[in-house]
């Protein structure tokens, strides 16, 4: 590589929604804060032919979460063209390979208890501290369209899960 060029990070991960109301409605819920509402912008025709597309139109909005400018954006999307379709939909929610968001919590007892009485509905209680992983607290629920959203905490000093600590298949 030629040095001329570098990735300073990620920008955004884009999240589709079925129905782009509840999903915002969720988001916001859960802590993001709206930066910009792009539902009824019209996509011009360079966005189908950057990603591939034959045609490309969705309604949408881009969220933060975190401080500074270099928090945490998701592209929360409503595809109308193409439309979304699901193939695992028929399968059972708990069948279907997870898709997971990941967001380290500080407090996640805390955010559980409050989201709860928000309404979100968590798939288990607070998994315990387990310092051989590093974990302090961690606890999942789903986004309207079964997206799970993982909230972690670490242990202090800990920036992510001691794996190593895990047993290991053997073949």
């Amino acid at each position: 590589m030629s040095g001329d060029w570098e990735i300073h990070g990620i920008f955004h991960f884009t999240i589709n929604a079925k129905d782009f109301e509840r999903s915002l409605g969720f988001y916001q819920t859960i802590g993001f804060k709206l930066l910009r509402d792009n539902r009824d912008v019209i996509w011009p025709d360079f966005v189908a032919r950057n990603f591939g597309l034959k045609t490309a139109q969705a309604r949408g909005a881009l969220l933060a979460i975190g401080e500074g400018a270099e928090h945490t954006r998701i592209d929360l999307l409503e595809w109308l063209e193409p439309r979304l379709v699901d193939p695992e939909a028929q399968l059972p929610i708990e069948e279907r390979v997870p898709r997971i968001l990941a967001l380290r919590t500080r407090n996640v007892r805390a955010a559980y208890d409050d989201l709860r009485r928000a309404g979100i509905r968590f798939l288990t209680e607070p998994y315990i501290p387990d310092k051989a992983l590093g974990i302090e607290a961690v606890v999942c629920c789903r986004d309207p369209d079964g997206l799970i959203i993982e909230f972690i905490e670490y242990l202090p000093g800990v920036l992510g899960s001691r794996i190593t600590q895990l047993e290991r298949r053997t073949s």
